[in-house]
Parts: structure tokens; sequence; C-alpha cells
């Protein structure tokens, strides 16, 4: 989530915010891949996490953006690998390089996609997930035509 020195800049409400949202992640990813996503109620998720429904809808105002948590985390690491290419790289090329990395090195360099598989599965299952990874796909292509 962060590191030392970002949590001693951090306000002790930010520290509590932030570590809610994370417990309400986390709650919600070991439901999602042990019962899968349309199976999973908010409910069952408040409860896991130990906080009220609407601490939940506070931090995630959709159930499919905590599943789609890190979306964030993962463009930016797209985006940075393009546009931090060498010259002469195409996007393709600084893409499918890093695509090579973390399959080479699955969790230790990049803990964001060690559960890939599950994730992928769980993903493909539900047709709400379906729709919008369809979404961000289509938004990251926008994106990345702009760069």
């Amino acid at each position: 989530m962060s590191n030392t020195a970002n949590d001693a800049q951090m306000d002790r409400r930010t520290r509590k915010r932030l570590a809610t949202r994370q417990a309400i992640s986390d709650a919600a990813t070991c439901l999602f891949m042990e019962r899968g996503f349309d199976q999973v109620t908010i409910d069952e998720i408040a409860n896991a996490a130990d906080v009220g429904r609407m601490t939940v809808f506070n931090h995630f105002p959709r159930k499919e953006d905590m599943f789609f948590d890190r979306e964030e985390e993962a463009r930016n690491l797209a985006f940075d690998t393009i546009r931090s290419r060498p010259s002469g790289t195409s996007p393709i090329e600084a893409l499918g390089a890093l695509a090579h990395q973390m399959i080479e090195q699955p969790s230790e360099a990049f803990p964001l996609f060690e559960h890939t598989q599950a994730f992928v599965e769980t993903a493909l299952a539900s047709e709400t997930l379906k729709a919008r990874g369809r979404q961000m796909r289509d938004h990251f292509v926008q994106d990345l035509a702009a760069l």
C-alpha cells in the first residue's frame, strides 16, 4: 500500500481511511476468489471486513470497483512502461517486454499480477465483470491513443 516514509507524512485519518479501504478490498478479493463474483453480496463483504454496508459504498461505489480496485495501478504501470521505453521501441514492443518480465518474475517484481490466473477466471465467469472489463479496455485504448 505505502512505505514508511509516506505513512509518517499521512495524518491518522488518512491512514485509517486507507486501511479500511484495503480491508474491504482484501475481504472482497478473498470472497470473490473463493465463491465467484456474482455469488458474493455487499453485506458479506462488509461483514468480512468488519465494516458497515455504507462504509463499503463510501470506498467503492460499485461492487465491480472492488474487483478491479487495482486498475489504476495496472494502467499506470502500462503507461509508465510506454513513456519510458527506449527510443526506437514501439509501445507494443514495450508492453510485450513488460509482459515477458511479469511472466518470468510474477510475484517478486510484480506483486500486482501474483494471482492473475484466478483473477482472470473469476472475471470471465461473470457477465458484469466482462462488461466492466470491456469498458476499461475501451478507456485504456482511448488514453493510449492520446499518448
